[in-house]
């Protein structure tokens, strides 16, 4: 009843007017089944298009809009286009006769127009890309539109049309930057948000909202110093382009635009360039047309990357080196224990965990250092986000391994060890994957809060780059150093736990040296994955320890850092030596594909002797 209503309203309030030798049919109307209300305007569905308007031409009818023509309008029903603040001005009280008036430039223009049954109108302009700023297209251009195919079905694609106060037809499209920013009379801006939006403080904090104001702006040519000298006659171009920057200081001692697209701080005389700063009329709690230009620049004290982060640098390709034949290793360490069944018990299944992710960190790591640039934003806080939580899980699961073996040779003689084997496994799951998700959760949450303490805590992960940017900063210490090296530290104590059982347990064995039965053979087993894990120990946590030391320190002795960086990017080798490359692995590996081949050549002989047998007893069938 209440869509009925609602379409009965927006049809009557856009009925017909009876102007011209095409009034008396014209209707604006909308398709009664498919009617829905946003923004205080009626929409209508044509097929995979929406339109606020639908207008009848000739003996067009209402309920047949499946041939509206669709045409995109600059500014809102009833607004006109100002070209001299580039806004939308005012609505009118006849607002049906302006549309009236802009159907007849479009109709007089354009044969698309002339031909159609109806024509759909939806409101916005064009949104570009960050390459491309919004224009006005000159009159002379407008008419060469017009003119160019007039047996077109639709109108030129990304234009919106509108009419000028003047009532002149204007056209606006998305033109390259670098065809306007800095030449001839045009100078380019970074605006804080898209379109016709601003920056409105309210309950919920800073959000870009549409704006009630023209965005207007001033540019200043500059002397031999580089300092604003006279305001330009340049026409202002506003364009977005979002920063890479986290941390915004707003400008308190004025700013001006220099010609080039720049901004000049007054405060100090610096220059910032276009990719560090933006503009945007800020208004507080009250209304809009009290707003006030503001500038947002990113912190100078933290650029984008460091000279030996960046990509093609010799600290990058040092980092591969090492990244790669790492992934190779451990990919080949998870084929072996995936393809041995004496390697598949449970320890070995704690293993494999343990490697698979470390795995996808290592190839986390790659496609960071290699593909980061090329990144968009979201995609980049995603992939920074999936990253630490594969190291957080295999820094996990290098615990399980770690308390498995100490409750192994702690307590072996379990009445139901089956049992109990399977409830630590599900547990060990829940805490592997649980502790990582609820650290990165928590960490996004943080980051994309409006809460300044919890801000200044959170992990600046997809901004500056797609790993942790601050060495030294809260969100590396808690979302990743202080809970790594709890777990590192937990790790030495059960190692030191489980060194003090063993010494007990042999020196008990020594006791009974004659007697060779389960217990010491089992001890023995226990005591080489104990080993295994000791070396497991030493390459995972002395190079993470020194790595941590050397965020706190940032970098002051950058060779020796360097070189541990390089044992952390060679850490898939280390474990395939470990766990792989063993006289004991090599030999059932040996066993296993001889034992295949031995299969293969079997079958094969099998069956060429299947066939023989076969021929023989169909000869002599047909000898008979």
């Amino acid at each position: 009843m209440n869509t009925v209503r609602s379409c009965f309203a927006a049809t009557v309030s856009f009925l017909a007017f009876a102007i011209g030798w095409w009034a008396a049919d014209a209707v604006v109307c909308c398709n009664s089944s498919s009617v829905a209300s946003g923004g205080g305007v009626a929409s209508c569905h044509n097929e995979n298009r929406t339109f606020h308007t639908v207008e009848a031409i000739g003996d067009g009818r209402c309920d047949d809009n499946r041939t509206a023509l669709p045409v995109r309008k600059c500014c809102p029903p009833g607004q006109p286009y100002d070209p001299e603040v580039r806004f939308c001005g005012p609505a009118g009280a006849g607002g049906d006769e302006y549309l009236r008036r802009m159907m007849q430039r479009l109709k007089n223009g354009f044969r698309a127009v002339t031909d159609a049954v109806m024509v759909g109108y939806d409101y916005e302009q064009p949104l570009c890309d960050p390459a491309y700023v919004l224009v006005d297209v000159p009159a002379a251009e407008v008419r060469g539109l017009m003119e160019t195919d007039p047996s077109a079905v639709e109108l030129p694609l990304g234009y919106c049309f509108d009419l000028t106060p003047s009532d002149e037809l204007v056209a606006r499209t998305c033109r390259p930057r670098d065809q306007y920013c800095g030449r001839g009379r045009y100078t380019c801006v970074n605006k804080c948000c898209k379109r016709d939006r601003m920056i409105v403080a309210g309950a919920d904090g800073r959000k870009c909202k549409q704006s009630e104001k023209p965005f207007t702006m001033s540019s200043y040519e500059t002397d031999a110093d580089d300092r604003p000298v006279g305001q330009s006659n340049s026409t202002v171009l506003p364009y977005y382009l979002q920063l890479k920057c986290f941390d915004r200081d707003t400008v308190d001692d004025g700013f001006m635009l220099t010609t080039d697209g720049s901004l000049y701080l007054n405060g100090d005389g610096q220059r910032v360039p276009e990719t560090e700063y933006c503009v945007e009329y800020l208004a507080a709690a009250g209304p809009q047309v009290a707003a006030v230009l503001q500038a947002f620049v990113c912190e100078s004290d933290e650029p984008l990357a460091t000279a030996e982060d960046t990509r093609g640098s010799w600290k990058y390709f040092v980092t591969l080196a090492g990244l790669v034949p790492s992934v190779v290793c451990l990919a080949l360490t998870l084929l072996v224990y995936a393809t041995l069944p004496s390697l598949r018990n449970v320890h070995g299944y704690y293993i494999m965990c343990y490697v698979a992710c470390l795995l996808v960190s290592f190839i986390c790591l790659i496609i960071l250092q290699w593909a980061q640039e090329a990144m968009s934003s979201n995609l980049c806080i995603l992939s920074g986000y999936f990253t630490l939580f594969a190291f957080l899980t295999s820094f996990c699961w290098l615990n399980v391994i770690c308390f498995d073996i100490y409750w192994m040779l702690r307590y072996n003689n379990s009445i139901n060890r089956h049992r109990s084997i399977s409830v630590r496994t599900i547990m060990y799951h829940i805490y592997c994957w649980g502790f990582s998700i609820v650290c990165v959760c928590t960490g996004y949450l943080f980051q994309h809060s409006q809460h300044e303490t919890l801000l200044k805590f959170a992990p600046d992960i997809g901004h500056r780059s797609c790993w942790f940017f601050k060495p030294t900063g809260y969100g590396i210490l808690i979302f990743f150093v202080i809970p790594v090296s709890v777990m590192l530290t937990a790790n030495l104590i059960l190692f030191s736990l489980t060194a003090y059982h063993c010494s007990r347990i042999k020196s008990e064995l020594n006791k009974f040296k004659r007697t060779d039965d389960s217990k010491t053979q089992r001890f023995l087993v226990d005591k080489e994955k104990f080993v295994m894990s000791i070396k497991l120990f030493l390459v995972m946590g002395i190079p993470w320890s020194f790595e941590m030391i050397s965020k706190l320190f940032q970098n002051q002795w950058i060779i020796l850092w360097v070189i541990l960086d390089e044992i952390n990017a060679l850490q898939g080798v280390m474990i395939f030596i470990i766990f792989v490359a063993k006289s004991k692995v090599i030999m059932n590996l040996r066993k296993k594909f001889r034992g295949s081949m031995y299969h293969s050549e079997s079958t094969k002989m099998t069956t060429t002797s299947g066939f023989s047998h076969s021929g023989s007893a169909n000869k002599s069938y047909n000898d008979s």
